[in-house]
């Protein structure tokens, strides 16, 4: 039974008609023929979401691996972050736009002023400017309306947090626009002590600025001009080590590039050092306690005994077992909330952009749409990524220069939108994307002790030509599809110095000549398509069938151990879904949408962290052949009394390779990392009108996430794993206090104190340690705000 339009409550209006822009104009959620997850800016509140990473618990089919606290790495169906190495940008399976322009990353700063997020899943290779195979997020700001209005809301909280969020909007009058400024500051200290130096790490300091001017100089003609601005100066996530591989073969030539490597070509270096082999430290100071005996009287330089008998033992250790058990037990005692290292952790940035998006309406049946931007983004980090005294693996800048990273993108998007008839519309349009450093780079690490500095750029351009078309058959019955062609160039190049000397330390793993820069440089153009049937055999059912084609472009491997590891291939996707989208009327609004999907992937691209001698950690990408994703996703809503929403969500997923390709995380069966088969959430929001027009609303949100697989395919049980974990979070409002323009909220997260991995360092196998992000414990605060306009 489809809704019934004389029923006492509309299911838009229990449920909200939340707009969307799938098909790059406005359409309502529900008659858009694709699985979308969107939640509107008052449910970002609702839900207290105010991190990237929260969007794990309230979308399905979508999974967050973090490095780094609040900028998340997006997983949708199965497809992630895509190769993250030296020297190139990361072109993610799954593309974050703001305000319709691709972002490299959604950061702290966002969630303010927001009109939605959208969360599109499966291939976006038609009708969005980046080709993805796994989906797009997209965050869209509020406009300014033609309401003079706006609000300031405090906030505090736990972990001494204290927040203040400001806006106003301004109309001109006579539906000529308005302009809207938006601003938020936040600052919380860090949850996990440095027992060492004392620094809390895990804070959150940021400000961000968003202006809107919107015009309409002339009938059928509007411009919306954006700018934003975001600063973060935090203290820097914490690793939290949970096991160590001392039998972790880190470099096969600790001496590759220094005087000794021409008479000791291969010489392993181990995490400890077992019964038989030589502490690495005895190179530089042989009469160390347990180091081998030399003679003083041989000809034969102190040094290169000790290689010898190094080699006789089996190689180098780079600490001894005792020290690595000890911190590993020291660590445990501790617990997740404590850390000890000496070095102190910082997380600084700025993004900041313009964009400018002008519609001309030159009549009824014909519109055009331009949308150019320009964005730039800076980077300064201090990292301890194996979270020990050992000088393992650390990235700190200790050079003069401001910023260690910095990119600059310019995009130009120009559309076509039109209608022939009522029956048929369509969208044809050119996109140009190109990424620049905004300098020349320079990333200071400590690696094994040595101290070196990553010089990367890296030069990207994207053109395509797209177009898109609806056809309505019958007053029930409409296909739809698209085409467009893709043009990639890439360039890229790396080299590596000491810190101290500027000399070039860069090995290239081919040739074992010092080389600065190894250049690459590669193109890649392929088509992509889809094609959608879709049908509403009764009021408020929406049945649909779709089938897309999606690539990711291919890259390189900087520097490549091997030839034919140079560079890699596109990745490919062949989608195919069916859904259903249905408002019912059973006495009460209910709304159900399910999505099925079935993925083929060819020459899917995956990543395998390897050491390279003098390079540090290198991320080796490679295509291995076939895999198939498949599962479903299932959304609920329903009013069984006025005032009590319940809504929930599941998803089931089936992420594994084809083949089994040795020595990569393609195994045949295994579930891809960071992807659970199982994910559900419950909502449940009870609201209360008073008498003196005000509200009172209680919620109540629950989820719950199964184990996934750890990046290390290799490392034994439990620590390839991550443990599944259940989240509980609460609000109560009082929204209009006795029917003035005040709300008032308390809340709280993780109401349980749930300890659950977001992400880290996974690297047991290949370099021997395994650390960890944890989420965030229980946290609470109030809010208070004050509304005009409204």
């Amino acid at each position: 039974m489809a809704q019934d339009a004389d029923s006492g409550i509309s299911n838009s209006e229990a449920f909200g008609d939340i707009v969307v822009i799938a098909r790059r104009r406005e359409e309502a959620l529900q008659e858009v023929p694709l699985a979308i997850t969107a939640l509107s800016g008052d449910a970002l509140k609702e839900k207290s979401v105010q991190s990237v990473e929260q969007l794990r618990d309230v979308a399905p089919g979508v999974n967050i691996g973090a490095q780094k606290r609040d900028e998340a790495q997006f997983y949708i169906r199965g497809q992630g972050p895509g190769v993250i190495n030296a020297g190139q940008r990361n072109f993610s399976s799954v593309a974050t736009y703001f305000a319709e322009v691709p972002i490299p990353v959604a950061g702290p700063g966002i969630f303010f002023d927001l009109q939605s997020v959208q969360v599109l899943k499966g291939p976006q290779g038609t009708l969005f400017g980046r080709n993805t195979t796994g989906g797009a997020v997209l965050f869209e700001p509020n406009r300014p309306s033609d309401d003079f209005e706006g609000l300031v809301r405090a906030t505090v909280g736990n972990y001494d947090r204290y927040g203040l969020e400001a806006m106003v909007n301004v109309p001109f009058g006579n539906d000529f626009g308005g302009i809207r400024v938006a601003g938020q500051v936040e600052r919380r200290d860090g949850f996990t002590k440095n027992i060492i130096s004392g620094q809390k790490l895990d804070g959150r300091a940021y400000e961000s600025m968003r202006v809107s001017l919107l015009l309409r100089p002339g009938e059928g003609i509007e411009n919306l001009l954006i700018g934003d601005y975001s600063s973060r100066d935090a203290s820097g996530s914490s690793a939290i080590p949970r096991a160590f591989n001392t039998d972790a073969a880190i470099s096969p030539n600790v001496l590759q590039g220094t005087p000794l490597d021409p008479f000791f070509p291969n010489v392993p270096m181990y995490l400890g050092t077992g019964t038989s082999r030589v502490s690495i430290a005895c190179l530089s100071a042989p009469m160390a306690p347990g180091c081998p005996a030399f003679d003083p009287t041989s000809p034969v330089p102190v040094p290169v005994q000790i290689v010898g008998q190094a080699l006789a033992g089996g190689g180098f250790g780079f600490a001894p077992d005792a020290v690595i058990n000890g911190l590993l037990a020291q660590q445990q005692a501790i617990g997740i909330r404590k850390i000890a290292y000496a070095g102190r952790n910082y997380n600084r940035a700025q993004n900041y952009g313009i964009t400018n998006k002008t519609t001309w309406e030159i009549t009824d049946n014909l519109t055009i749409k331009n949308i150019i931007a320009w964005r730039g983004q800076r980077t300064d980090e201090g990292n301890d990524y194996d979270g020990t005294v050992l000088p393992l693996i650390a990235q700190f800048n200790v050079t003069t220069q401001d910023w260690q990273f910095g990119q600059d993108q310019f995009t130009e998007e120009f559309q076509i939108q039109g209608s022939l008839g009522n029956s048929f519309n369509y969208i044809v349009g050119y996109y140009h994307e190109k990424s620049k450093p905004a300098f020349d780079p320079a990333i200071p690490s400590s690696t094994f002790g040595s101290f070196n500095t990553r010089l990367v750029t890296n030069t990207d351009t994207s053109d395509a030509l797209f177009a898109h078309a609806e056809f309505d058959i019958t007053d029930t019955l409409q296909v739809s599809g698209g085409f467009r062609y893709t043009w990639d160039k890439r360039k890229a190049s790396l080299a590596q110095v000491s810190t101290a000397t500027g000399a070039c330390v860069l090995v290239n793993p081919q040739s074992g000549a010092v080389q600065c820069p190894i250049e690459y440089e590669a193109k890649f153009s392929e088509p992509t398509y889809d094609a959608t049937l879709q049908w509403k055999p009764m009021d408020g059912v929406l049945l649909y069938g779709a089938y897309r084609r999606g690539f990711k472009s291919g890259g390189f491997n900087l520097p490549a151990p091997r030839a034919d590891l140079q560079s890699f291939d596109p990745e490919y996707v062949d989608d195919f879904e069916v859904g259903l989208k249905a408002d019912w009327d059973i006495g009460v609004p209910l709304r159900t949408n399910l999505a099925v999907f079935y993925d083929k992937y060819k020459d899917q691209q995956i990543t395998v962290p390897v050491a390279i001698a003098t390079t540090g950690i290198a991320s080796v990408a490679q295509n291995v052949g076939k895999a198939t994703n498949k599962g479903f996703e299932f959304e609920t809503s329903i009013v069984p009394i006025e005032g009590l929403t319940l809504s929930g969500w599941v998803s089931y997923l089936d992420a594994s390779s084809d083949i089994t390709l040795p020595g990569t995380p393609a195994i045949k069966g295994r579930q891809t990392a960071y992807q659970p088969k199982w994910k559900y959430s419950l909502t449940g929001r009870y609201a209360i009108p008073m008498n003196d027009g005000g509200e009172i609303a209680f919620q109540g949100d629950f989820s719950y996430q199964a184990k996934v697989n750890s990046p290390d395919f290799a490392a034994p049980p439990p620590i390839n794993q991550f443990p599944s974990y259940e989240i509980l979070n609460a609000r109560i409002e009082w929204n209009r206090i006795g029917g003035s323009n005040i709300d008032a909220a308390m809340f709280a997260t993780n109401i349980t104190k749930e300890k659950y991995i977001t992400g880290g360092y996974p690297l047991y196998s290949q370099i021997g340690f395994d650390s960890v992000i944890y989420g965030e414990p229980r946290m609470y605060g109030l809010s208070l705000t004050y509304n005009w306009g409204r």
